[in-house]
C-alpha cells in the first residue's frame, strides 16, 4: 500500500479559457457551480490551521460577489477588494507596526433602560 500523499489535483484544475468564457456566457451557475467546489475543495485540503482564515476568505469574496448587480459590476468590486488586500500586504511587509497601531475605544454595554410605554405604544382599535 503506498502511503504517499495524494498529489491528484485533477478534480481542482481549471477548464481552459474558452471553456470558462462559455460556461459564463450560457451557463453562469454552472460557472458559480464550479468556483464555489473548487474553492471548497482546495479549502479542504489545505492546512488545518489555514482552514478558518481561508473560509473567512471565501465568505468576504461571497459577499463582495453578491453585492455585484452585473458580471462587470462584480469584477469591479472584486478588483478593488483584491487591491485594498494587495496594499494591505505592503503594508504588512514595510512597516509591520503599522497593522496594529491603531487602536479602538471600548466602551462597555450599557442594557437599555425599562421603557415606560407611550401613548404612541397602546393599541388603537
Amino acid at each position: 500500500m503506498d502511503d504517499t500523499p495524494n498529489n491528484d489535483h485533477s478534480d481542482t484544475a481549471l477548464p481552459d479559457f474558452d471553456t470558462l468564457k462559455a460556461m459564463a456566457e450560457n451557463d453562469p451557475e454552472a460557472l458559480e457551480a464550479l468556483r464555489l467546489r473548487m474553492s471548497e475543495t482546495i479549502i479542504a485540503r489545505a492546512n488545518t490551521a489555514m482552514k478558518p482564515r481561508l473560509q473567512a476568505q471565501l465568505s468576504h469574496i461571497n459577499h463582495v460577489i453578491a453585492r455585484g448587480r452585473n458580471p462587470h459590476h462584480t469584477n469591479m468590486l472584486l478588483m478593488a477588494e483584491l487591491q485594498q488586500q494587495l496594499k494591505r500586504f505592503a503594508l504588512a511587509v514595510t512597516t509591520p507596526d503599522a497593522l496594529t497601531a491603531q487602536q479602538a475605544d471600548i466602551h462597555p454595554f450599557e442594557p437599555p433602560r425599562d421603557r415606560q410605554p407611550s401613548s404612541d405604544d397602546s393599541d388603537h382599535t
